[in-house]
């Protein structure tokens, strides 16, 4: 595939992330002392709330879920993702941190390319070409025999600060995991809770610092910094960090 062809579809992110646990009440009284500051994403559907489903990939001893358990300070994750119900597009996707800051680069295709594209990464059958991300992957692939694990699925609420576009806070809720059925296409999700139902993860994505009317706003609702992982949730959840 020539680069021209794929322009505009690799993107890097250099960001920092902050994480919450929070209750449903907490996530809408945070949301009205936000709303002055903020503006929501045009991807936004019925009710503020678009679906994301990711299925990740994991070394058989789960090297990428004890990476996180452990705190290593530089670590990597596949992922394949797509957005809405009935998705045609899909984004390759390997997030990495390095000590606090967080890589995200990701490379859009059609989903039937890109699970072709995997079925011979796995096979060893893949040539390497003009795209890095998928390249990268492949590597890691081979390197640490990666396999998809658990799907992901939530709904998300997304918004931006009015003047700083560099700034995004997010708000998952409904998130669900399987291993059965790994179909990136499939609509009955069916799945378990990662965490309950009434609780949802925030994730304050910024370049620099965070603004002080956000921080007035956290430490207003005493929010609390955790480390939350929804593949970890999910591996746990369904126990496979027991196998």
């Amino acid at each position: 595939m020539s680069a021209a062809a794929t322009e505009g579809y690799i993107r890097t992110f250099n960001r920092f992330e902050l994480k919450y646990l929070i209750h449903y009440s907490q996530a809408q009284a945070l949301v009205r002392s936000m709303s002055p500051y903020l503006r929501t994403d045009a991807n936004a559907g019925d009710g503020g709330y678009y679906k994301i489903t990711s299925r990740y990939y994991d070394s058989p001893d789960l090297r990428c879920y004890w990476e996180k358990v452990n705190g290593e300070r530089f670590r990597r994750k596949v992922r394949l993702r797509t957005y809405g119900n009935s998705p045609e597009k899909a984004f390759l996707e390997i997030k990495q941190r390095t000590n606090l800051s967080v890589q995200k680069r990701r490379s859009l295709h059609d989903l039937d390319t890109l699970e072709k594209q995997m079925q011979l990464m796995k096979r060893g059958e893949y040539v390497p070409g003009e795209e890095p991300v998928m390249d990268e992957v492949c590597n890691l692939v081979s390197r640490y025999r990666l396999e998809p694990k658990v799907i992901i699925s939530y709904s998300r609420a997304a918004f931006f600060d009015q003047y700083r576009p560099d700034l995004r806070i997010t708000l998952d809720r409904n998130i669900k995991c399987r291993t059965l059925g790994l179909d990136l296409r499939r609509s009955d999700f069916g799945g378990r809770y990662v965490v309950p139902a009434t609780m949802y993860i925030l994730e304050v994505k910024f370049n620099e610092v965070v603004p002080r009317w956000l921080c007035n706003c956290l430490n207003h609702h005493d929010l609390k910094v955790e480390r939350v992982s929804k593949y970890c949730l999910g591996v746990e959840q369904m126990r496979l960090e027991q196998i």
